[in-house]
């Protein structure tokens, strides 16, 4: 008799271990799930080797306060968070302000990018770069127009590819 109470508590205590990993595994499952790992970006930085690029990816959340192109355009200015790259514009330009209307990118970037420094590419490879990588990111931009310090400055087109 003593045995099968044993026997008895042995399995329910078995059998609620089993169960309460079931519903902890299905809790994870349903949590991670639901969690917002961002939008999956890529990024092409200038390498220090000449004539190389680093490609980074990186998942960007909502920004409440930012559109996603503004977002984008900010981490792009600041760089890449790997060792032997390039600046597109000098550290310290900044992003005054970035909107899309039908398929066209306006960005206004700070005059601060006309000061060459270290460890920068040259300003119109930094510009073909920048469109290279929002057009890469953001299918609906066909043409963007650069303005520095809100002057004019570059128009940058994608380039369209005939389907065949």
């Amino acid at each position: 008799m003593n045995k099968l109470k044993s026997k008895s508590k042995n399995k329910v205590f078995i059998i609620s271990i089993i169960v309460v990993f079931l519903l902890s595994l299905v809790l994870s499952l349903i949590l991670y799930a639901r969690k917002d790992y961002g939008t999956r970006r890529t990024f092409i930085f200038p390498s220090v080797d000449e004539g190389k690029y680093i490609v980074e990816t990186r998942y960007l959340t909502k920004n409440p306060e930012k559109s996603d192109i503004n977002y984008y355009i900010d981490e792009l200015l600041l760089g890449s968070g790997t060792e032997r790259t390039k600046l597109l514009f000098t550290a310290g330009t900044s992003n005054l302000s970035c909107f899309e209307r039908e398929g066209v990118l306006y960005l206004n970037l700070s005059d601060t990018l006309l000061k060459m420094g270290d460890n920068v590419i040259e300003i119109e490879e930094g510009a073909e770069l920048l469109a290279k990588n929002v057009f890469q990111n953001f299918k609906e931009i066909n043409e963007i127009d650069i303005f520095i310090g809100s002057k004019f400055a570059y128009k940058k087109e994608k380039i369209k590819t005939s389907d065949k």
